[in-house]
């Protein structure tokens, strides 16, 4: 197994077990220490041959840098009340892969003359796309986003995961569910103001 995948696997289950946990104990030290001991057990006990992060890979398949680093930001906000990413530029993130990710899907599977699955084999156009929007986020000082948009092409470059298409360094079903639920509820959040 590569890091990247390992690494998508303790990040997830570290976020599934922190959101629980938020709930159930709100002493941070004693909610570190059974979160690292909840990830101890959900790498090396096996439940009917598998441990839970492997159950979880099989059926989630491998994550996007996207997804790695916004979990990352999850983990600092509930961890220790830190952003790795600014509030507008998260919010901007997200609304951007739920557009994104609500064209790119239904294309890549037939619907529609072009399928934009291909583009990410020879990705010179989407990496232009990715360097004009962090060059435009650092502009407007959203310097958290504009490295944040770089991170899928370091990993792409340096072959992170076992994929060849750039696109899945940047987008996962798992990633475009949150961000529409998280667009989601900024909308339904502005109606009600």
């Amino acid at each position: 197994m590569t890091l990247l995948p390992f690494l998508s696997q303790l990040l997830l289950m570290a976020v599934l077990f922190a959101m629980l946990l938020g709930k159930l104990i709100k002493q941070p030290v004693p909610r570190l220490a059974l979160l690292a001991i909840l990830l101890v057990l959900g790498f090396a006990v096996p439940v009917a041959g598998s441990t839970a992060a492997q159950w979880l890979r099989s059926v989630l398949g491998d994550l996007s840098v996207l997804t790695l680093v916004l979990f990352a930001d999850i983990l600092a906000r509930r961890l220790w009340n830190r952003t790795l990413l600014e509030p507008a530029s998260r919010t901007a993130l997200l609304l951007s892969v739920a557009v994104v990710g609500v064209v790119f899907y239904p294309m890549a599977l037939g619907v529609g003359p072009v399928d934009p699955y291909r583009w990410g084999f020879a990705p010179m156009g989407l990496v232009a796309v990715l360097c004009l929007a962090s060059i435009v986020a650092w502009l407007r000082r959203a310097r958290g986003l504009a490295v944040f948009l770089l991170l899928p092409l370091l990993a792409y470059n340096l072959h992170l995961l076992e994929s060849d298409n750039l696109w899945n360094y940047l987008l996962d079903p798992l990633l475009v569910v949150y961000a529409l639920v998280q667009g989601a509820g900024v909308v339904l959040r502005r109606f009600k103001a």
